[in-house]
């Protein structure tokens, strides 16, 4: 890999405050070694209860933002497990394409 300029959609997970901070440490550490940098304004943090701590992580001395859900390579992912907002959008993008195509047969 000569020629990264950006990698994009990548996901961390760990199961305390502390060890997502160490892994998050570390991947800006081994990416700063290659030339690239974690952008603090464009990660997320999403915690279930499973953290107890409800600290910030960081990066940079930078607070991550703190969300409730995302979505991630097109899907919706919510803090606590439920997809009702996933199902919603695909039926929505589902109930558009289904109408364009009967706009084209009717006027066939």
């Amino acid at each position: 890999m000569c020629d990264l300029g950006f990698a994009d959609d990548i996901t961390l997970s760990d199961n305390s405050w502390s060890k997502m901070q160490l892994t998050t440490s570390i991947l800006q550490e081994e990416a700063s070694k290659v030339g690239l940098f974690i952008n603090s304004d464009k990660c997320k943090v999403m915690t279930t209860s499973a953290w107890n701590d409800r600290s910030d992580i960081q990066v940079e001395e930078r607070d991550l933002e703190l969300v409730s859900n995302f979505c991630y390579l097109g899907s919706y992912i919510s803090f606590n497990g439920i997809c009702e907002k996933d199902v919603k959008v695909r039926s929505g993008k589902a109930a558009t394409v289904f109408r364009k195509m009967k706009e084209i047969w009717r006027n066939n």
